[in-house]
């Protein structure tokens, strides 16, 4: 509904109409600054952008279901907000071992629930092993069993439910019942379903914490901390099935596997849940057990029912009292035979069975009493046991009522236990299975992979790496096949300003590079885990073995390298060009031998240089000189080819393998009237190789720079760049010559294309027709996308699509031979790649990613510069058991590196970790020296009378950040014991390390200033300590601390920073104190002090203004004023643990522990009640500890990022939104939140239906980055234009309260983005988007 008014604009009255519901939000808003009229000056209307740049990498549950396909073997982590289906690979390389080669590859991950994770079961068929003469080949009851690797691979049917089903509790109050399945393209999607849980009732209740599923999936139960208990009957998998097939394809509205539910109470606090496996012979039994604490007793409470009736026969047992030395177990096991049940206590395990007859009675067995700490430096106590997994063997029938059990315990010890019901004792075997260098918590399984292998342990760590471990027998030792990375607890980030690039980067490339922030955090705990983690974000490139030295010629540099197949399964050739002649190496798969140089190989010409080389579908190895052809068969009996080329030398060729196996050369020689295009096809003819020219040489109008084919729609078309700045296209119509088809040329300053990839088959952005990408990597550090149109009435051949300016040095483009939509690229001695999800344009541009090289035995290795760099294709894989299709053979000086690309399309996280000998606390960068200085707690025994009692002491380590990972010995690495005598002060711990330069106006000095806590009596908190260090170098450069000062002082100093030239302010108990250093005495000559309502957790200086952040008591900013600080403003809330972040206008920007981002304005003036305005404020899953300001530079464009860490290993990024930049992204972003499509998982409308966006309340100033990110990436434009003009449907969507109509949707959005954009058109929605695009751009 609208009304017409007539305004003021521009000195004229207008008529215009308004909407009802837009003048009702300015009223309040009017109403809201009535109020702010008190002062003199009117808060801004800022907003506050955040999205997740880094996902915390905990996994809360590893759970081996196969919810993808029944042929599939698959594993889901389960993290705190998301899911990630992995697929065990490997194991068909080797034949000696075919589990020697095993890797979790990421299949696909869901993140769109917006809502904690609770818990997660699964539910559906069990698996089950049968024996089989197939090794390392999976088989399981009914029609699971995969295909004999004889019979064709089963087929994927699009209306198919895989055998298991993921439930999850959320903590949105949710059950969400998730599967994927694949189209008929081979895409991988998932579907799912949710339930909602009852009301919440107590704020103690949170259902869903517990979770159980019968063993049979007859029946679920849904638990609450205490009293309340909600039990599902579930439909069978044939039902769902049947449901799926009739509808006729994958909905999620016809898949629902509740059947009914039913409410009841417990009395008491629910410890542990789960459902007993029922009698043998009764398939319709259902028996839940719940372990249940009240009034200091701990009791078994048993539910029974039938579920053919439901919950009409449910019946409560009586409970039975445990005996006091099983209160509180840590594991309840279900057993697989007569309703039996294990618990698990602290040095014990009790088996008990005959519940279903009375009181169940129990037997002990002893567990860890003789099994010390694995690292008993934390701790004195040992480590409880945290989670069990049952392992899947075969019954012979020999032992039919044998349960197989693995305990896991939180410092990685591993027991293996049988339990026989029908044996007195029942546990038959209990022996150390393995000892893991790993924390681990709940996320603990076995993976099975087959009747004749090992079991396969895989665990993710809590603080620090998890692995995947094979082997696991009593008399083998166990291999670490795989690491599952993890960076958590993430404390204290410190950024560094590179502003050049390593000596040899700038001596090779002859330029600096622009300076860039790197960031480094502390990470894990303890020796096993304790890092100081580099934060890094793209493409990772997993080293697949040692380095291989290629000698002083490749040092000099190289022309060209190519990976070639080898046919004996040895390895794989490298032919490597250099300028005067061909050097060709055999790598070998086995890590045991050595590369080796072949000086003369039958068939090939090594002593002139190579222009190209590549293989034939048929295996045979092609290598291109500057005037010969040569090919040769690696098989016996097949005389080699050399075909001589009647020309004064070949400039350029290039190989592709077409779909009838046919290999085609294309190459460009030079003649004395200029250059020409030629082709050619190799095959076998009368037991020979046969090279054969292709039609009539084609007159090219320039020299050839680049040269690439691709097969479109049945015929080849030729790309080639000229030094003229063109891009021609050729086409080969009839399969025997090329005619020429289009020019394109290029722009720029240098616009000379260097080489040339083309991507797979897209669509355009209306998707009316669509045609290949051509990637053009230019000479002056841009990359141009090309599209090559399908459709030649409505498109030129080649339209210009994007630029992107990489660096400033030459780009190398190949296609990658994992990925059709990718391309990698080469500059500046960096590699990249670059992902095309569509037709790339302003609005939809290709994501860019930076290719990090890492080493599996050495997390901290360090990137190398990259001169040269060549990918193995597809056929490279034609019996090589280390290399496959994607392996990357970079150059680094004269060191080759074998790596294994990352076929995920996505960023993601890619630690380096440096480890350090403890628990790293604080981190800081010594600008003078150019080190990391981190601060780590060692445990140490302290002796006493009668007794020994583990205390922490803190040591110091400098570290030059570009080296390799340092050990404990290493000459980068120095353990100093900054706190004096331990024995004077016992237990002391380093609260902080900052670098101070004081100056006395002539003269500058640096220092180290160290604040402490420490402990005079046991449990007392009595004081702390400053300390002034003054850093010097040995003989042999090593740094040194020198103690200068050590000031106690009455209460900890929680916090300190400097100020002015020679001040320093520090937060001691909860008094903010400032001192100057008189540099002629050498001492500290007293300011002055001011109270605090709670201790100072951080300080910053801002001009004359000091912020301090409290514990408890909020933001307080000071000032200095004749010689007395002075409070000038506060906080409006008393947040908790809040730090802080000063920003420019006067705005600063704080987080407390209760998840919550505020930002404060600062008026110019002080206030009656000396308050700070909030202006914004955001409610995040977590809490921010460490807030800072980093450079964004993306790809030569530099702005200012804001980062906010998490200890949970989150990574925010963070934008101040203007007014208008706000209101536009709000209007969206509440258009967005109603979608099914982009939040699935919203139990309700935002706002009550309405879409203008309002500033009344401070939480409606934040933009969800994740959101309109999930709205980009599943439609974008379409699905904004769609929610512009379409009509919501009352029966199934909701309304929206104002801008009901399409056409008032549409003129409002118009009009923001006039105010956002006054140049832009009116409709003009993709520069929307491409600017929302550029906010999202990581600055890590």
């Amino acid at each position: 509904m609208s009304v017409q008014t007539r305004v003021l604009v521009d000195g004229r009255w207008t008529t215009t109409n308004l909407d009802i519901h837009e003048i009702l939000a300015r009223n309040r808003e009017a109403r809201q600054e009535m109020n702010d009229r008190s002062s003199e000056e009117k808060p801004p209307v800022v907003g506050l952008w955040t999205h997740t740049v880094v996902r915390s990498p905990l996994i809360i549950s590893i759970i081996p279901a196969r919810v993808r396909h029944r042929s599939k073997n698959d594993v889901v982590f389960v993290y705190e907000d998301r899911i990630a289906i992995k697929e065990i690979l490997g194991g068909e390389r080797i034949e000696e071992d075919p589990f020697s080669d095993i890797s979790l590859d990421q299949v696909i991950v869901k993140d769109d629930f917006d809502s904690p994770i609770k818990a997660a079961k699964v539910l559906g068929l069990q698996r089950k092993l049968k024996p089989s003469r197939f090794r390392g080949k999976y088989w399981a009851a009914g029609d699971w069993s995969l295909s004999p690797p004889e019979t064709k691979p089963e087929p994927f049917h699009e209306n198919e439910i895989p055998p298991q089903i993921l439930v999850l509790s959320l903590a949105s109050r949710m059950l969400a019942f998730v599967f994927a399945y694949h189209d008929i393209f081979g895409g991988v999607h998932f579907l799912s379903n949710t339930w909602p849980l009852p009301p919440q009732v107590s704020p103690m209740e949170e259902l869903g914490v517990h979770l159980a599923v019968d063993p049979k999936s007859r029946a679920m139960a849904v638990g609450a901390y205490e009293n309340r208990l909600v039990l599902y009957a579930l439909k069978t998998m044939d039902e769902m099935r049947q449901e799926v097939q009739a509808f006729g394809q994958m909905n999620a509205h016809r898949f629902m596997p509740i059947r009914k539910e039913k409410h009841t109470e417990v009395d008491g606090v629910i410890l542990k849940m789960e459902f007993l496996h029922p009698p043998v012979g009764d398939d319709h039994y259902v028996i839940l057990l719940l372990i249940v604490a009240k009034e200091q007793k701990t009791c078994l409470v048993r539910f029974e029912w039938d579920c053919r009736s439901s919950f009409e026969s449910l019946e409560q047992k009586p409970a039975q009292v445990l005996p006091l030395a099983e209160q509180l177990p840590l594991l309840l096991i279900p057993l697989t035979y007569g309703s039996s049940f294990a618990l698990v206590c602290e040095h014990e395990m009790v088996v008990y069975k005959g519940i279903l007859t009375g009181n169940a009675v129990g037997q002990k067995c002893l567990l860890d009493y003789a099994e010390s700490s694995q690292d008993p430096r934390r701790s004195n106590k040992l480590p409880v046991w945290t989670q069990w997994a049952r392992p899947m063997r075969i019954s012979d029938g020999t032992y039919p009522t044998t349960d197989h059990i693995y305990l896991c315990r939180r410092d990685g010890l591993v027991r293996f236990i049988d339990i026989r019901e029908d044996a007195n004792p029942m546990v038959s075997c209990n022996y150390k299975a393995a000892a893991l260098q790993a924390n681990v918590g709940r996320a603990f399984a076995m993976l099975d992979l087959g009747d004749e292998s090992n079991d396969l342990l895989v665990a993710a760590g809590e603080t620090g790496d998890g692995g995947m471990w094979y082997g696991l027998s009593p008399r083998q030792p166990l291999d670490l096949v795989g690491t599952i990375r993890n960076w958590t607890p993430l404390r204290g980030i410190s950024s560094i300003c590179a502003t050049q690039p390593p000596k040899d980067v700038t001596e090779r490339t002859g330029s600096v590079s622009e300076s860039s922030t790197r960031l480094f955090a502390c990470s894990g705990l303890g020796l096993d885990s304790g890092a100081v983690t580099e934060i890094r974000v793209g493409t990772e490139a997993v080293k697949l073995g040692p380095d291989v030295d290629l000698g002083e010629l490749a040092q000099e540099g190289i022309v060209d390298m190519w990976p070639l197949p080898v046919r004996s399964n040895t390895g794989v050739y490298l032919m490597v060009a250099y300028p005067s002649n061909t050097e060709l190496i055999l790598l070998p798969s086995s890590s045991n031998e050595e590369p080796q140089a072949l000086s003369d190989y039958e068939g090939l010409d090594l002593d002139v240089r190579s222009i190209a080389a590549g293989s034939t579908a048929d295996g045979f190895l092609i290598q291109v000189t500057e005037t010969s052809i040569n090919a040769i068969a690696q098989e016996r009996g097949i005389p080699p080819c050399s075909s001589k080329i009647d020309c004064i030398v070949i400039t350029k060729a290039c190989f592709l393998t077409i779909p009838a196996r046919t290999t085609v050369l294309l190459f460009v020689i030079r003649q004395q009237d200029g250059f020409y295009l030629h082709h050619g096809h190799f095959g076998l003819r009368e037991g020979r190789i046969a090279f054969e020219v292709l039609g009539e040489p084609v007159p090219l109008q320039a020299e050839v720079t680049s040269v690439a084919m691709q097969w479109i729609q049945g015929q080849i078309v030729a790309f080639v760049g000229t030094l003229a700045g063109t891009v021609q296209t050729y086409i080969d119509h009839s399969g025997s010559s090329f005619v020429p088809d289009y020019v394109y040329q290029l722009e720029g300053q240098m616009p000379v294309c260097d080489s040339l990839a083309t991507t797979i088959f897209i669509k355009t952005s209306d998707e009316s027709s669509g045609g290949h990408l051509l990637v053009c990597g230019l000479r002056d550090g841009t990359v141009q996308s090309l599209f090559f149109n399908h459709d030649r009435s409505r498109y030129p051949a080649l339209s210009f699509c994007e630029e992107l300016q990489i660096g400033t040095t030459s780009v190398k483009v190949l296609s990658d031979a994992t990925r059709g939509s990718r391309v990698v690229l080469l500059c500046d001695q960096n590699l990249y790649t670059l992902e095309y999800p569509g037709t790339p344009s302003a609005t939809n541009p290709a994501t860019v990613n930076q290719v990090w090289l890492t080493d599996p035995d050495s997390p901290g290795f360090q990137q190398r510069p990259v001169g040269w760099f060549s990918q193995a294709n597809a056929t490279l894989p034609h019996g090589c058991s280390k290399f496959g299709a994607g392996s990357l053979f970079c150059l680094s000086g004269s060191t080759l590196l074998l790596t294994d690309l990352s076929p995920s399309a996505a960023s993601a996280m890619v630690p380096r970790q440096i480890r350090v000998n403890g628990t790293p606390t604080s981190i800081t960068y010594i600008r003078a020296q150019e080190r990391i200085m981190v601060i780590y707690k060692i445990a140490a025994a302290q002796q006493r009378e009668r007794s020994q009692r583990m205390v922490g002491q803190s040591a110091v380590a400098f570290i030059r950040p570009d080296v390799d990972a340092i050990a404990s010995d290493s000459h980068n690495q120095e353990e100093v014991n900054v706190l004096g005598s331990p024995e004077k002060y016992p237990g002391e711990t380093i609260l902080g390390v900052m670098d101070w330069y004081p100056t006395d106006g002539e003269n500058k000095y640096h220092m180290i200033v160290v604040h402490t806590r420490m402990e005079r009596q046991p449990g007392r908190d009595v004081g702390g300590r400053l300390l002034l260090f003054t850093l010097d170098k040995n003989e042999v450069s090593e740094l040194k601390l020198t103690l200068k000062r050590s000031i106690e002082k009455e209460s900890p100093v929680w916090s300190v920073v400097a100020y002015d030239h020679s001040s320093l302010i520090y937060g001691c108990g909860d008094v903010l104190v400032i001192e100057t250093l008189d540099m002629s005495s050498r001492k500290f000559r007293f300011a002055n002090r001011v109270g605090l309502r709670s201790a100072a957790s951080q300080i910053s200086v801002r001009g004359r203004e000091i912020h301090v952040s409290t514990m408890s008591s909020g933001h307080h900013i000071f000032r200095l004023e004749r010689g007395h600080l002075e409070p000038k403003f506060a906080g409006a809330s008393a947040r908790t643990g809040t730090r802080h972040l000063c920003m420019p206008e006067s705005l600063v920007i704080t987080s407390d522990l209760e998840c919550r981002i505020a930002g404060l304005w600062q008026p110019p003036h002080p206030r009656l009640d000396r308050t700070a305005p909030t202006v914004f404020e955001a409610v995040l899953p977590r809490s921010i500890t460490r807030l800072c300001q980093m450079e964004k530079s993306v790809w030569r464009k530099k702005s200012q990022a804001i980062i906010g860490s998490c200890e949970d290993g989150t990574i925010y990024q963070l934008a101040i939104l203007s007014e208008q930049q706000w209101r536009l992204l709000a209007f969206i972003q509440n258009m967005v939140m109603r979608d099914g499509r982009i939040c699935p998982y919203a139990r309700a409308p935002v706002h009550e239906g309405q879409i203008e966006p309002s500033s009344t309340k401070k939480e409606n100033m934040h933009i969800n980055g994740d959101i309109l990110l999930r709205f980009i990436e599943r439609g974008g434009q379409s699905l904004l234009a769609e929610m512009l003009q379409k009509t919501p449907n009352a029966d199934s969507e909701p309304r929206y309260t104002d801008y009901a109509t399409a056409e008032d949707r549409s003129q409002r959005f118009r009009e923001l983005i006039r105010a956002v954009f006054p140049e832009s058109i009116a409709d003009d929605w993709g520069t929307v988007l491409g600017w929302m695009r550029s906010l999202l751009q990581s600055a890590l």
